[in-house]
């Protein structure tokens, strides 16, 4: 086995390990780097396949920018650092953390999911925890009880959740449906945004402080907690 394969251009790369903090970086590069913890080889597909020699050991994997990364481990954190393709990273129990990407799937059982730039859709599972995500074309997020966060969202928004607090700001450029058991509920439209709302809360009256109309759709339910709509 080698810690180094030749993958020019913008390569699948495959890496597991048992348990571990993984750190993957996309850099200007024509291969696919590890450290000395881990092997690499190409498999009969053509992807590039990383995988530990320890169960529980921390590893470090360098590879071109705009590879497709798939990772996964049962306990550690994850991070995804520089400017990569799509992601998709499950962990059991972690973090996870997505510097840039064109896409991302991130599921976890437990643990904090930050994402900072993902350039197209972004799905995101996780039993307990915390999400946010600084930038996104769009966003589809399923937690069971935590705190939801997303700074800027370009077009569709769809959030359920249990428990926890929903705060999200949105460019209008498509509908925002939030669903939550308990818990309450922000979301920021556009200056001058007139949007067709539906929200509904059995605790509270919710506050729709915009001006209505048809620039877009935003529902919002809640059995227990408050609901504020409202343009920056």
């Amino acid at each position: 086995m080698s810690n180094t394969v030749d993958a020019p251009g913008q390569p699948e790369v495959r890496i597991t390990a048992g348990s571990g903090s993984i750190t993957v970086i996309g850099e200007a590069r024509d291969d696919v780097v590890t450290d000395g913890h881990a092997d690499v080889h190409r498999g009969h597909d053509g992807a590039i396949e990383v995988s530990s020699h320890r169960r529980s050991r921390s590893m470090t994997v360098r590879c071109p920018e705009g590879a497709s990364v798939m990772v996964g481990s049962r306990s550690g954190s994850l991070r995804l650092s520089g400017r990569l393709g799509t992601v998709r990273a499950t962990t059991m129990s972690g973090s996870i953390d997505v510097a840039e990407t064109t896409g991302a799937d991130l599921r976890a059982m437990s643990g904090t999911i930050t994402v900072a730039k993902c350039d197209g859709p972004c799905r995101i599972k996780t039993k307990s925890g915390s999400i946010q995500v600084a930038s996104a074309e769009s966003v589809a997020i399923h937690i069971g009880s935590g705190r939801v966060r997303i700074l800027h969202v370009a077009g569709a928004v769809s959030v359920r959740a249990v428990s926890g607090s929903v705060t999200l700001e949105t460019g209008g450029g498509g509908p925002v449906e939030v669903e939550t058991m308990s818990g309450s509920v922000t979301i920021v439209l556009p200056t001058g945004c007139k949007p067709d709302v539906h929200a509904k809360s059995l605790s509270s009256r919710p506050k729709i402080e915009c001006e209505r109309g048809h620039d877009c759709s935003v529902s919002v339910r809640t059995l227990s907690g408050g609901i504020t709509v409202r343009c920056r």
